[in-house]
């Protein structure tokens, strides 16, 4: 059984928001800890989101179920009627995340059957307890820096696989790959971004951080690698280039890992379309179709190596 910090911080925190409040002699005490519960989240803008909209609830659902009530009387159908209108008016402030803390502390003044001083007095103390003690522990937030460094790692190993199973392929023809990896890489685009996410929300004025940045830019070359597998598995006439081509990948592959060399392999590219097009015209049909395909590969290079040369932070590998 694997405990997780989100836990251990919700039971800490429960039990400590009651004892504050225990030792403070506020009635209710127990509720303190209720609300610290309800405002442990997995990220410290998420936490300070749902402390602003549970307190701004409690407050709202204070002042109306205090008018409805002394007007009303404390029975059940007005507590009926006061659900009512209290959740159209948070929705309508946009607080509606702080329905449930609200209708804790109305069942405070609902049992109690009296709206006073001391007893909004003690409810403040129970709001400031609770979500206080929530957010004092959601600022302490586990490093995420390992996890976004190992799925970094997985997309440039299946980087690198697909970029040297693409100059297989060129030099040999079809060898039985599978492309597991294309599979395997929306799966880690999909939970390496999430991960990012949560890694910005623990820094309260980063909207987007080097880590999300980088998958971004890595998602958009993958989008360039599937539109050339059909291409590339298309090519069955033998002609000099794709030899050519197929060496320039299995280079590319290789410099997956090394520091950025994305104009050096632009450079290389340029230089490769120059000498394509310095060739004879194509002597048959099948050769025009594949020389045509292989330009079309080159094109596609030049825009997967064009994302990383104009990514604004500093990625090791083209």
């Amino acid at each position: 059984m694997k405990i997780g910090i989100r836990t251990l911080k919700t039971a800490i925190g429960s039990g400590l928001a009651i004892f504050i409040a225990q030792l403070m002699g506020l009635q209710f005490y127990g509720s303190a800890g209720i609300l610290t519960i309800l405002c442990i989240e997995k990220t410290k803008v998420k936490s300070i989101q749902t402390m602003l909209h549970r307190s701004a609830g409690c407050l709202v659902g204070m002042v109306i179920s205090g008018i409805i009530f002394e007007i009303l009387g404390y029975h059940p159908l007005t507590f009926t009627l006061l659900i009512i209108i209290l959740i159209p008016v948070l929705v309508k402030l946009r607080i509606q995340g702080g329905f449930i803390t609200s209708i804790v502390i109305i069942l405070h003044i609902y049992s109690l059957e009296n709206i006073s001083l001391s007893i909004v007095e003690n409810e403040l103390f129970l709001i400031i307890i609770g979500c206080g003690t929530a957010l004092i522990l959601n600022s302490f937030m586990p490093n995420l820096e390992n996890e976004l460094s190992q799925y970094q790692k997985e997309i440039e190993a299946n980087f690198k696989k697909i970029l040297y199973e693409y100059s297989v392929y060129l030099y040999k023809g079809d060898q039985g790959w599978n492309g597991e990896e294309m599979v395997e890489l929306e799966g880690v685009f999909y939970q390496g971004k999430s991960l990012a996410i949560r890694n910005a929300e623990n820094h309260i004025l980063i909207k987007k951080d080097k880590h999300y940045l980088y998958f971004e830019m890595r998602e958009k070359q993958f989008k360039i690698l599937e539109r050339m597998l059909p291409t590339i598995s298309r090519l069955d006439e033998k002609v000099p280039q794709r030899n050519t081509l197929a060496k320039f990948f299995h280079q590319l592959s290789r410099a997956v890992k090394e520091e950025n060399t994305a104009y050096q392999f632009l450079d290389r590219l340029n230089m490769l379309h120059d000498e394509m097009k310095s060739l004879p015209l194509p002597q048959s049909r099948e050769e025009f179709e594949t020389r045509a395909s292989l330009f079309y590969l080159m094109k596609e290079m030049e825009r997967y190596l064009i994302i990383k040369a104009g990514s604004k932070q500093r990625i090791k590998s083209p």
